[in-house]
Formats: structure tokens, C-alpha cells, sequence
């Protein structure tokens, strides 16, 4: 996962980069500790060569990256025939020395920490777990990709974002093959084994989706201390990340934005055609692109890494924003919020110094045990505060200055002492509490111009419970005089 685009003249002049009819010498199967008998697995697209003693894994790898394949040229919209004939060399290293003696590894490419690859060749380190071994081969199988469609990646959040983000998949549920009459061993074919068919550009639903990637757990810590980078500053990465397993979490993620948001898509898909070139200008054609819609994109940016985490989806994190926007009138505005999407957009920006209080009615199924009202359950919680609670977030319409994103402003709409005074007051029955309408008595102040969002606080894999769809909060948002 090296950068290696700057060392592209030196990868021509070797000319194909040591493919397997070349000096060394290997063997389908044997003492792996021989390089002579490293074991060879072999694809329509991947030719590869390990001193990993695992045949199964590397079949597994090779037909991995078979599949992925087709599923690559779909992403770009390109035909399957565009790589009809398209075969690369690859190298599954334990003991790296072993190869750079025998001239497989050339020494003139410096030590890498996971993986490197050429226009025909890709090295990856062995890893402890099958899916990052997975992961890595298709990473470095994205680069050599972009050489052969696009004549290189482009700079480094371009190159890496796109390579995570078509590398990027879910470790498959193995389940046992029936013995064949004929033997009493079961079919080596890992990938004939799964309940799951391949599938790239996958978002882990729980660790044991992606053991050893490990990206969402440096969201995690960068949101905590407050030190998550502007989507601006990512685009500014230098060419050479050097492994920062950091670097590539935000290039990944915003290689994830600006292929979901429909500001970005487009754009982000035809700046592919532009990937010989690593200068600046390559950022600076695609910013023009989207100048227009920066101020959504930006925002997007600080909702996703405020919430990413297991079980993101962006069908659940699809909000309806834009730049054309209306300014509030100071009408009162009603809506509906519901659980089975995360934040709803009042449709409508508001002004600095507008004051906004809620008015709320209605019930959200958190649980198969819990219905909740608008201020939550107290029994149970998720990120602090009460599962099923409605929260307002302020969201500043002017990108942020600084390297790093400010702490998003989120807070809940409607108290317990709220709903304790409705009912307190005699003139609801606290019974129908799905007909009760609470008045909120916080006041939510707009500091900037900004957009008003609001959801339910609920886990990010919540999936409705089927008599949720019903259920949801009826809210007005009622400007302040």
C-alpha cells in the first residue's frame, strides 16, 4: 500500500517486472522454505507465487481477484472486454529477503510495510489474517489496474481512496462442502464454499467482517480527540503517505463520499481518465468540478465521519441536502422523522441568530422489548445519550478553515422534565403518549448560516422492527420571536 506512482519510470524500464518465466523457478506444490518451490496459483487474471505453504488461501486470492474484476470495470463503467487479456504477476511474501535474493523482489524498490505494485506486477507482505492477505492482493490489483485503464492512479487521496474502496469487502461465511464420492476430502475451492457471493465496496457490518483493516477504529479515536480532518485537507495528502494507515483511512473515505454523493459521483468517476497525471492540477480540475456543491460535499464529510462506524449504510445515510436550499421564512416547518433513515433535513436553511424550539408527538420502536418517546429511554443508551431521544444538529453551511473538523453540534430536542410538565399540566392523558404532543422548552440557536438536521438516536445497524413503519416522530420546528 506504498506509494508507488513516483517510481513508474523505473517500473517501465524493467519491462514487465520479473513474470514467472523469468529465473526464478517454482513449483505447484512443496516445501514452501524453497524458493525454488515456491507454490504457484494461477487465474484468468493473477498469476501468483508464495512461499506461503497454503494452497487453499492462494486459490482463494486468485479467484478473489477473478471476481473482482468484472465488478472493477462496472464501477468505471467500462465493458468486461476492456480486460479480455489482462493477466498480472503477484507475490505473496513471508520471507521477503528470500525474495529480493532471487532477484523476484528488485532491490531498488525500498522495504514497504504491507504492499507495492507495478503496471504488471504486485508484492504483498503475508498477513495474519486470510481477509487482509484478500484485501491487499486487491489493493495493489486496483493500482496495476489504473496503469493498464488509466496510465497511472493519480495523487494520493485519488490513488489509495480508490484503491481501499474497491478493495474493500466482507469475509465470507465458509460452510462445509459434502465429501465427493470419490474422495473423502473436501473441494479445495474456498470461494465455491461461501454463502456469499464476492461482492467489493462493502462496508463491515462488524469487526469479524474485515479482521485486520482496522480503519474504523482510528475514526473512532480521531473523533473522540476531536482531530478529524477536513475534507480539504485530505485532498491535500502529499504523493508519498509512506504506510500511514491514517492517510489511507481518510483517502478511503473520501474516495467512499465522492462516489455516493450526487454532487460528486460524476466527477469523481471521470477524474479516473485523468490518472497520469499526479500534479496538483489534477485536484485542482476536479475541485472546479465540484466547486458548486463544496459547501453539501463538506457537510457530508462531517456527518459521515461523525457516524461511521460497523454497520454505516449508506442507504440509511442518503440526506437531502443542497446549495438551492431556501433561507427560512420564519413559518413554522413540519416533518416527520423516522428510524429507518439517520438525519432528515428540515429542507430549508436558517439565518445567524435565528432561535429554534421543537413541538413533538409520536413513538419510535428502538427495540423488540422498547418503545420510546421523543426525550428517549433512560434504561438503555447509545453514544451517551438515551436510545430513541430526538437530536437537532446545527450544521454550519461554510466549509470549516482549520485542518480539522469542529465538534459537531448535536443535542437532544425534547426533555424527560419536558415530558414530565406536558403531562404534569392535566391536559393530556399520560396514557396516549403516541397522540401526546410535547412541547419542548430548549432553545437551539443558529449561530451561522447553517442547516437544521434532526434523527433518532439509535445504533447505526438499527434495522426497523417490521411494526416500526408506522412509528416515528411528528415534529414542528417553530422559529423563535
Amino acid at each position: 500500500m506504498q506509494s508507488r506512482f513516483s517510481r513508474f519510470l523505473f517500473a517501465i524500464a524493467i519491462g514487465g517486472l520479473f513474470h514467472f518465466s523469468g529465473a526464478v523457478a517454482f513449483a505447484q506444490d512443496g516445501d514452501a522454505g524453497n524458493p525454488t518451490q515456491w507454490i504457484v496459483r494461477e487465474s484468468k487474471h493473477l498469476r501468483l507465487a508464495s512461499d506461503v505453504n497454503e494452497p487453499e488461501l492462494l486459490e482463494d486470492l486468485t479467484q478473489s481477484f477473478d471476481a473482482a474484476v468484472p465488478q472493477w470495470l462496472a464501477f468505471w463503467g467500462m465493458p468486461e472486454s476492456r480486460l479480455k487479456n489482462w493477466k498480472i504477476d503477484g507475490y505473496l511474501m513471508r520471507n521477503v529477503d528470500a525474495f529480493r535474493e532471487r532477484g523476484a523482489l528488485p532491490a531498488s524498490i525500498t522495504p514497504f510495510r504491507h504492499g507495492f505494485s507495478s503496471p504488471g506486477t504486485i508484492w504483498v507482505r503475508y498477513q495474519d489474517t486470510r481477509y487482509y492477505n484478500r484485501h491487499l492482493v486487491l489493493h495493489e490489483g486496483v493500482h496495476s489496474l489504473a496503469f493498464e485503464l488509466f496510465g497511472a492512479g493519480g495523487p494520493s487521496w485519488f490513488m489509495e481512496g480508490t484503491a481501499e474502496l474497491l478493495a474493500l469487502h466482507r469475509e465470507r461465511v465458509i460452510v462445509p462442502k459434502r465429501l465427493s464420492p470419490e474422495s473423502e476430502e473436501p473441494a479445495r475451492t474456498l470461494l465455491a464454499q461461501s454463502m456469499d457471493p464476492f461482492t467489493i465496496n462493502q462496508f463491515p457490518r462488524n469487526r469479524a467482517d474485515t479482521p485486520g483493516w482496522g480503519r474504523y477504529k482510528i475514526v473512532a479515536r480521531d473523533r473522540d480527540a476531536n482531530s478529524l480532518p477536513t475534507l480539504k485537507s485530505v485532498l491535500k495528502l502529499p504523493m508519498e503517505l509512506n504506510g500511514k494507515v491514517e492517510a489511507y483511512t481518510w483517502c478511503w473515505a473520501a474516495a467512499s463520499l465522492f462516489s455516493q454523493a450526487p454532487e460528486s459521483r460524476e466527477a469523481f468517476l471521470k477524474a479516473a481518465s485523468r490518472g497520469s497525471d499526479q500534479s496538483e492540477a489534477f485536484t485542482s480540475e476536479f475541485y472546479r468540478d465540484v466547486a458548486e456543491d463544496w459547501p453539501v460535499l463538506s457537510a457530508r464529510w462531517r456527518l459521515l465521519l461523525n457516524d461511521l462506524d460497523y454497520g454505516f449504510d449508506w442507504s440509511r445515510h442518503r440526506i437531502a441536502l443542497s446549495t438551492s436550499d431556501p433561507r427560512a421564512t420564519g413559518a413554522p416547518v413540519e416533518m416527520r422523522v423516522s428510524s429507518d433513515q439517520a438525519w432528515h433535513s428540515t429542507g430549508q436553511w436558517f439565518p445567524r441568530g435565528a432561535r429554534l424550539r421543537f413541538a413533538v408527538s409520536g413513538q419510535c420502536q428502538v427495540t423488540t422489548d422498547w418503545t420510546s418517546g421523543p426525550a428517549g429511554i433512560s434504561i438503555e443508551f447509545h453514544r451517551g445519550a438515551p436510545l430513541g431521544q430526538l437530536q437537532v444538529c446545527v450544521l454550519p453551511i461554510a466549509s470549516p478553515d482549520q485542518g480539522t473538523l469542529p465538534p459537531m453540534q448535536i443535542q437532544s430536542v425534547i426533555t424527560k422534565t419536558d415530558v414530565a410538565r406536558q403531562i404534569a399540566s392535566g391536559n393530556s392523558d399520560a396514557d396516549a403518549v403516541d397522540s401526546l404532543v410535547i412541547q419542548g422548552t430548549q432553545e437551539v440557536l443558529i449561530r451561522e448560516p447553517s442547516w437544521v438536521l434532526l434523527r433518532i438516536n439509535l445504533p447505526i445497524d438499527h434495522q426497523p422492527i417490521a411494526s416500526d413503519s408506522a412509528l416515528g416522530y411528528q415534529v414542528k420546528v417553530v422559529p423563535v420571536r
